[in-house]
C-alpha cells in the first residue's frame, strides 16, 4: 500500500506534459491569435480598438488571447521545479547545464519564428535562455553551499549578475524564471515549503507582468508530482519545445 501511494499522482514527465500545454497556450496565443489572425504586428492600437468595437470576432480572438497567455505563464514554476529536480538529482551538474545551454541555442530560430515571423530578431530572447542562467546559478549554488559569509557573498553576485544578464539580453520572462528557480532551490528539501514558496514566488512574478497572477496555479500540478521520474524519452522531451514553435510559426505566416 505504501509503495502504491508514492506512485500514484504525477511522475516528473507527466508534470511535464503539463508545462507543455501550458506552453502550447502561449504560443496559441501569440503565434496564432496575435500574429495570424489579428495581425498585432502590423496593427495599431487604435485600430485594434475600432476593430474589437465593430467585431465580436475580434473580441473573441483578443479574449482568448489574453486568456491563454495568462495560463501560459503557469508553465514557468512547473519548469523552474522540474529543472531545480534534475539538478538535484543529476550525476553530472555541468552535463545538465551544457544540455540546457544547447537547448537554448535550439530553440532560439524557432522562438524568433514563432514570435515574429522571422528567423532573424533581435527583440528579445527564447526563456530556455533564462534556464541556461538559472543552471550557471546552480551551478555556484552547489559549488559555494556553506553558510559562509564569502560563500554567501559569491551567491549573492552570481545571482544578481544572472538577473542583469536576462534584462541585458531580454529574455522573456527571464527574471520570472530565474525567481522561481531560486526560490525553490532554497526550499529544495522541505517539499510542502516548496510549493508553499513556489505559489509566493510565482504571484511576485506579478511586478514583472500581470499575467503572472495566474502563474499559482501552475503550482498546483506540483501539488500532485509523486517523486518519481516516470516514463520518457529525453531526447523527445527535449525536441518538444522547438517544434511547437516552428509548428507555431509556420500555421502563423500561413493564416
Amino acid at each position: 500500500m505504501e509503495q502504491t501511494k508514492k506512485l500514484s499522482g504525477l511522475s516528473a514527465n507527466g508534470v511535464k506534459i503539463w508545462g507543455y500545454l501550458f506552453l502550447a497556450l502561449g504560443i496559441l496565443s501569440r503565434s496564432i491569435l496575435q500574429n495570424g489572425l489579428l495581425g498585432l504586428q502590423e496593427t495599431s492600437m487604435e485600430d485594434l480598438l475600432h476593430a474589437m468595437q465593430s467585431s465580436q470576432t475580434v473580441m473573441l480572438y483578443v479574449t482568448l488571447a489574453l486568456v491563454f497567455k495568462a495560463c501560459s505563464t503557469c508553465a514557468v514554476p512547473i519548469f523552474a521545479f522540474l529543472l531545480v529536480e534534475g539538478a538535484v538529482h543529476t550525476n553530472d551538474l555541468l552535463k545538465y547545464c551544457l544540455r540546457i545551454c544547447g537547448l537554448a541555442v535550439v530553440c532560439e530560430l524557432p522562438y524568433n519564428l514563432a514570435a515574429s515571423g522571422k528567423l532573424m530578431d533581435l527583440s528579445s530572447r527564447n526563456p530556455v535562455f533564462a534556464m541556461a542562467l538559472a543552471m550557471i546559478v546552480l551551478l555556484f549554488y552547489a559549488k559555494y553551499g556553506e553558510k559562509k559569509a564569502a560563500h554567501i557573498g559569491v551567491k549573492a553576485v552570481v545571482t544578481l549578475a544572472a538577473f542583469a544578464w536576462s534584462f541585458a539580453l531580454r529574455i522573456e520572462d527571464g527574471a520570472a524564471i530565474l525567481l522561481m528557480v531560486c526560490a525553490l532551490w532554497g526550499f529544495r528539501k522541505e517539499r510542502l515549503y516548496q510549493n508553499f514558496v513556489g505559489a509566493c514566488a510565482a504571484a511576485l512574478c506579478g511586478i514583472f507582468s500581470p499575467f503572472f497572477f495566474a502563474a499559482p496555479m501552475g503550482v498546483m500540478v506540483l501539488h500532485f508530482y509523486n517523486g518519481e521520474k516516470g516514463e520518457g524519452n529525453r531526447k523527445v522531451q527535449y525536441l518538444v519545445y522547438p517544434v511547437m514553435l516552428v509548428l507555431g510559426g509556420v500555421v502563423s505566416l500561413l493564416l
